[in-house]
């Protein structure tokens, strides 16, 4: 996968792992941190759970000026009178861990999955190399019988094929699907799906969609932009 001209630089910062193996961390866009820009307009609001992090005082300067503007989830805000409190942060050493990666897709709720850059080439090759093994023996429409947790393989809308795994069997028309190396997610009818060759499988180049999610920042419930 390359990255096409043009594109933004994007860099993930991670800052912790949970027992799940899910990231938290932040996305800097072009330098710019993404959680703080959100929340400067008045887009999200700061956690508490942001008073360790190195970007507290940058979230709080953040939502300190979007309360100014009364917008979007501000916009019935009234502030009152509030004995200041000074937060004490506990010192420690931070190492941060930074590493070029492709963002492949960015969900509501602001969780998003990228691809290592470092394996980008074994995952062109994997498909190259898949695609070329279904052109030859092609699926027989209608003979794989999905079912969840199933690795399989589904067609796109481009009409490629792309590893994924089955979610949830409503109908032979309605199979919900992900796409482990990209992140994101389709409602396909089973004829579009086929076993995924045991030479293209997780084994052989785990899947490389991984999530993350943006710390200490709050999705809004329900927000009126207009």
């Amino acid at each position: 996968t390359s990255l096409p001209a043009g594109r933004p630089q994007v860099e993930v910062e991670v800052e912790s792992m949970d027992k799940a193996g899910n990231f938290i961390g932040w996305l800097h866009i072009e330098g710019l941190n993404l959680s703080v820009a959100l929340v400067e307009h008045a887009l999200s609001k700061v956690h508490f759970t942001a008073e360790r992090s190195p970007y507290y005082k940058a979230l709080l300067a953040a939502e300190e000026a979007a309360k100014k503007k009364k917008e979007k989830v501000w916009s019935h805000y009234e502030e009152t009178p509030v004995e200041e409190v000074v937060p004490v942060l506990e010192e420690k050493e931070r190492t941060a861990n930074y590493k070029p990666v492709f963002v492949t897709e960015i969900t509501d709720d602001l969780h998003f999955y990228v691809q290592d850059v470092e394996t980008g080439a074994q995952l062109e090759k994997l498909m190259e190399n898949m695609r070329a093994e279904v052109g030859s023996h092609p699926p027989v429409e209608g003979s794989y019988a999905p079912r969840r947790g199933d690795f399989c393989i589904a067609k796109f809308v481009d009409g490629e094929w792309y590893r994924a795994r089955v979610e949830k069997v409503e109908s032979a028309a309605k199979v919900h699907i992900f796409y482990i190396d990209y992140g994101n997610k389709e409602t396909l009818p089973a004829t579009r799906l086929a076993a995924l060759p045991p030479a293209f499988s997780t084994r052989v180049l785990p899947a490389q969609a991984t999530e993350y999610k943006f710390a200490f920042i709050q999705v809004p419930q329900d927000v009126s932009t207009g």
